[in-house]
């Protein structure tokens, strides 16, 4: 395999992954059915893998792999999550 293939081949594959992880962080705080708890993306992520059409459709191992790029937006977003909860209890 010549060194060009090479680069381009993982430029595709990088380009790939990093479109595929992290949608969950997203979906979770901009979607119609915002959520308003701690580590929305996360507890959105762990709910869908025990739901029989995620493994059907073979969304769960995309799922599983973007699994600690949510958990680290989640963290990094805690703050904001954080005020958000507590201005729906309010």
């Amino acid at each position: 395999m010549s060194r060009m293939t090479w680069i381009v081949r993982s430029g595709v594959s990088i380009g790939l992954i990093s479109m595929l992880v992290g949608c969950s962080s997203v979906v979770t705080r901009l979607g119609s059915d915002a959520r308003t708890d701690l580590y929305p993306a996360t507890n959105k992520t762990v709910e869908a893998t025990g739901d029989l059409y995620c493994w059907m459709f073979f969304a769960c191992p995309i799922l599983l792999v973007s699994l600690p790029v949510d958990v680290a937006l989640d963290t990094v977003l805690l703050p904001v999550d954080g005020v958000r909860v507590l201005n729906r209890n309010m």
